[in-house]
């Protein structure tokens, strides 16, 4: 039996130590007794793989697409200026959740309900009523989340729009005598480190509020390690499991109702303002007396001052 096992295997093309079988226990079964007329139970194969290390796993995304040549330089930067900062300043993690679609359309996960909620058998675009596009703010002194749900676009205007309400309602309160903050993103997106717009708009935001702005964008291919993901998003998702989005309220209740036993909670605004995207932003724009870039590697590390 073990040697059948053995001839259905197939190896990964990346980890040559990895290996999987295609068949179900019952399959093995099936053609074991096919082929040498020897009945075999499904709970004998089950204790077989499980001696010869198979077990029932997803796939797991590890592998990056890309590299870049100064990732742990960067992740050095960013943890010495998480640590010096956080002793007088907010420190924030920004990022754009994966966009849903609003209407009676299929949504992964389950929920506590009477009856088996019904939705369209098809997601096409046209039965849709509109986009959901969740922006979070996480504070890391705070453990506290702050998502801005949006139905236009993600675009810079719209990340700084959130930053300016997380400031102006929350942010001045909870730090009173902070003169710098300190923003952690992804390399990509509408706060991509490549986008002039990214930068002209944290200008403005620095004018207004009047605080100095350090952005430490993480290296590209690595997005998943920005502490939004884990310690804010991974939570939401859950909350939001299994819900029809049948309108924005809908989606901002459970967003909300997100908690965990460590203390997160989150707050939640609803931003219907149209964002244009496509805006072109011209490099003179940028008042390069304003910003000071870090001497290794500036692109992904950089100060605007008010």
């Amino acid at each position: 039996m073990t040697a059948f096992i053995e001839s259905h295997k197939a190896g990964s093309p990346t980890q040559e130590n990895v290996y999987w079988i295609s068949l179900k226990p019952y399959e093995v079964s099936k053609l074991f007794y096919e082929k040498h007329q020897i009945q075999v139970s499904h709970g004998l194969v089950k204790r077989l793989l499980k001696e010869l290390g198979y077990g029932s796993r997803k796939q797991s995304k590890q592998l990056a697409t890309g590299s870049y040549n100064r990732r742990d330089e960067q992740f050095r930067i960013i943890c010495s200026l998480v640590l010096v900062m956080s002793l007088q300043s907010p420190v924030l993690s920004i990022d754009c959740k994966k966009k849903e679609r609003l209407g009676n359309l299929y949504r992964d996960g389950k929920c506590y309900c009477t009856k088996a909620v019904q939705v369209y058998d098809h997601d096409y675009e046209h039965l849709s009523k509109g986009k959901v596009i969740p922006h979070g703010i996480y504070d890391l002194q705070a453990n506290k989340g702050y998502v801005s749900i949006g139905n236009s676009s993600e675009t810079a205007d719209f990340v700084t729009d959130n930053l300016l309400w997380w400031w102006y309602e929350h942010g001045i309160d909870q730090y009173p005598d902070a003169k710098n903050i300190l923003i952690l993103c992804d390399a990509g997106g509408a706060n991509s480190y490549r986008h002039f717009i990214f930068k002209h708009k944290l200008m403005e935001f620095a004018k207004e509020t009047g605080l100095s702005v350090t952005v430490c964008h993480y290296p590209p291919y690595c997005s998943k390690w920005n502490p939004i993901e884990h310690r804010l998003f991974s939570h939401v998702h859950k909350a939001m499991s299994g819900v029809v989005f049948s309108d924005y309220k809908t989606v901002k209740k459970p967003v909300e109702q997100t908690s965990t036993k460590t203390g997160l909670t989150v707050v939640v605004r609803l931003n219907l303002k149209e964002y244009q995207k496509g805006i072109k932003t011209d490099k003179m724009m940028i008042d390069e007396k304003r910003i000071a870039y870090h001497p290794t590697i500036p692109e992904l590390n950089y100060r605007i001052f008010p």
